[in-house]
């Protein structure tokens, strides 16, 4: 009679796996807007930004889009989706079909991409290496690549693919993994047609004397393999929107090197100060050119501050800015480039009083530090990949390198974060790190954040308030919990009751081919409890896993994407499927000693008659209800270890009173700590870390008792 109820508990442990995976919910993607602060007017430029093909693999991507081309096969298993870029979504492999026009023959094609999170490589009409024509490394990065001109097909479609990977502080982080294994592209994504030399990199530094402003532009000269057509003349000008303010021209000769570093040095009397009340921006032009006539330029826009940080307070222009920010979560982030509402909220934001917008976990796109610069307010820039790092594996700070060089272009990026969460780390560590970010951040400061900065952070420079909805780590996502758990506690009160009344029965009787009817029952009764307790188990860990607020909860969504995508799925599922396991797991246990108990009795069987010792189960599932009442969310799970530990003796005596030993059934769970000691070994990092954490802090109770 057994059998019939173990086929059932396998169907459903399967059915409800099946069903996750079928439907699993990952984050949709939306299509984010973006822009360049950099403008020219003599580069020719095709944007690639919109729809691309997405695929599981680089293989699969191009043996679709050429050998199965023209065949009518476009099946969701070989043919793909179709998706956007840039993209909030993450992905493996994407592929974009493009063709260059007849006028670019006779230019350098340069490769734009803006916003790479992870490791992506890019091959051009081809998979093998042969066809890879750059990688970039990134956690919000960009980069421009020179495309060979033999890796192109002039007057014929050109196949580009991105294959990207996850990037390295999803693995760095405390309790990271690399699943999934995909990146995500968030900026602009763009060819140029530019002349053998071009203007690459642009950085400018502000200093004043009295009231002149003395501006410094520092930029490359990027030779694109023609570099025996020097000199050059680099001129800038910088304007006021109406006039000419200042000019500098320098010529350049060849040095034999493809990129040669220049400088232009500018004065700008009485010069007009960029500050919140007044966002005044000057526009900066620069070209260069030859004799030959080959010439490159670009624009952008410019504003004079002069921003310091003195004993704890910001000084802005010469005076004290108190900051009054607003965090920005990322999801909100997504919404409001999908909108293409970023000057708006930002104008809204400033009418509420705010000066200042915390970027969580991200790297602003150009398109944010172009609206930021014109409605003047300013940024503080949590670098990506640095909270909640082991000091071990903590990034390398030049992998924000370049993307600095570009936010040093606005005035409104004002501070950046260079770690959360670093004082459970080495402290000469951290140090050195902190002194590296410096090195690349400055002259914008850096600051180091605790995890449990909840509400609000505060400084004596200001506050920056969490956006209302991101308190706790998005608690809430199973609200039937609170009716679920009073009827399983009525559930477990009724399955304690029904085996107290059933008729009493030993040990032998598992040897009984021919029960009778009471006996039958008891059996019922005493494996329906054998399950209903792992599910218990289950539905508390599911509530821990989708109601639970952590005090680092701003923090989560950025480092762990495993476990919001788990939190993203059906409760429901997720209680099954936890169930059922646990209720597997089980009988695997118990499976392991039967055969060495006398008489060798059936599994299912001998799990029944040592459910006996777990009568206390229905207690735990009254703690679960009560929660609603004030009960810590933690103490149901607490309580179930509690009464394990505490009636393990009289389990021992039982087996041992039937000619049997106790160690066998310690086999199962030791192998799964083994398994769990084995890969701890390999994230030692991760235990200090988590040692250090409950050493300093309060989070551990603020979990336990305060969820």
């Amino acid at each position: 009679m057994f059998n019939k109820r173990l086929y059932l508990l396998v169907l459903t442990f399967a059915i409800a796996l099946g069903l996750l995976i079928w439907n699993w919910n990952s984050t949709p993607g939306v299509f984010l807007k973006t822009s360049s602060f950099l403008a020219s007017a003599d580069r020719w430029e095709m944007d690639l930004g919109g729809q691309w093909k997405i695929y599981p693999s680089l293989r699969q991507a191009w043996i679709t889009e050429t050998e199965q081309e023209g065949k009518g096969i476009d099946s969701p298993i070989t043919g793909g989706e179709y998706g956007y870029l840039p993209s909030s979504k993450e992905f493996q492999v994407a592929l974009k079909t493009f063709k260059i026009p007849a006028e670019w023959n006779a230019r350098s094609i340069m490769l734009q991409i803006n916003g790479v999170y992870g490791h992506c490589d890019l091959y051009l009409n081809g998979m093998e290496s042969a066809h890879r024509i750059g990688s970039i490394v990134g956690e919000g990065g960009s980069e421009r690549i020179q495309i060979p001109v033999t890796a192109l097909n002039h007057g014929q479609d050109n196949l580009l693919l991105l294959e990207l990977s996850a990037p390295s502080s999803q693995k760095a982080t405390f309790l990271g993994s690399g699943y999934p294994d995909k990146g995500r592209i968030t900026g602009r994504i763009a060819l140029q047609a530019v002349m053998e030399t071009s203007l690459e990199n642009p950085r400018t530094q502000v200093t004043w004397e009295d009231t002149m402003a003395r501006v410094q532009v520092d930029f490359q000269l990027s030779h694109h393999g023609f570099s025996e057509y020097g000199p050059w003349t680099v001129q800038g000008i910088i304007s006021d929107g109406s006039a000419e303010i200042a000019q500098a021209v320098t010529q350049v000769h060849s040095d034999e090197s493809s990129v040669q570093n220049v400088s232009l040095a500018f004065q700008i009397p009485d010069g007009h100060l960029w500050s919140p009340e007044d966002p005044y921006l000057y526009q900066v032009y620069l070209t260069v050119s030859n004799s030959r006539g080959d010439r490159d330029d670009i624009a952008f826009a410019l504003g004079l501050t002069s921003l310091a940080y003195q004993d704890g307070l910001f000084l802005l222009n010469g005076k004290e800015l108190p900051i009054q920010g607003l965090a920005l979560s990322p999801e909100k982030e997504v919404e409001l480039r999908n909108q293409g509402d970023i000057a708006a909220w930002l104008k809204e934001c400033k009418e509420q009083g705010y000066n200042l917008i915390y970027f969580l976990g991200q790297q602003p796109d150009e398109y944010w530090l172009m609206e930021a610069d014109r409605a003047g307010i300013g940024l503080w820039i949590e670098l990506p990949g640095s909270a909640m790092v082991p000091a071990q594996r903590l990034p390398e700070p030049r992998v924000w390198g370049e993307w600095t060089k570009i936010a040093s272009l606005h005035p409104s990026v004002w501070a950046y974060t260079s770690g959360i969460g670093l004082e459970y780390n080495s402290q000469s560590l951290v140090k050195a790190y902190e002194q590296e970010v410096q090195s690349v951040t400055a002259p914008v400061p850096t600051f180091s954040l605790n995890l449990t900065d909840g509400e609000s952070m505060v400084g004596p420079w200001g506050e920056i308030q969490q956006p209302q909805g991101t308190q706790g780590s998005r608690g809430g996502l199973w609200p039937a919990e609170k009716w679920v758990s009073k009827i399983w506690a009525v559930l477990l009160v009724i399955v304690a009751w029904s085996n107290l009344a059933a008729v009493n029965w030993r040990y032998k009787e598992l040897q009984n081919k021919k029960p009778k009817r009471a006996l039958r029952m008891a059996w019922f009764w005493q494996g329906l409890a054998m399950i209903t307790r792992q599910m218990t188990l289950a539905g508390i860990l599911t509530a821990l896993l989708f109601n639970t607020e952590v005090p680092w909860a701003q923090w989560v969504p950025n480092q762990w994407p495993l476990w919001e995508g788990i939190r993203m799925q059906s409760p429901w599922l997720i209680w099954v499927i936890l169930g059922s396991l646990f209720s597997l797991l089980r009988l695997l246990q118990v499976g392991v000693v039967a055969p060495h108990l006398p008489g060798a009795p059936d599994t299912k069987g001998l799990a029944a008659w040592l459910e006996r010792r777990y009568f206390w189960n229905w207690t735990v599932g009254v703690l679960w209800a009560l929660q609603a009442w004030g009960i810590p969310r933690s103490v149901p799970f607490l309580v179930y270890m509690g009464f394990n530990f505490l009636f393990l003796p009289l389990k021992v005596r039982d087996v041992h009173r039937i000619g049997g030993g106790y160690a066998a059934f310690l086999w199962v769970p030791g192998i799964i700590l083994l398994i769990v000691a084995v890969v701890a070994a390999f994230r030692w990092e991760d235990i200090l870390y988590a040692v250090h954490m409950v050493q300093q802090s309060n989070w551990l109770r603020l979990i336990l008792f305060d969820g």
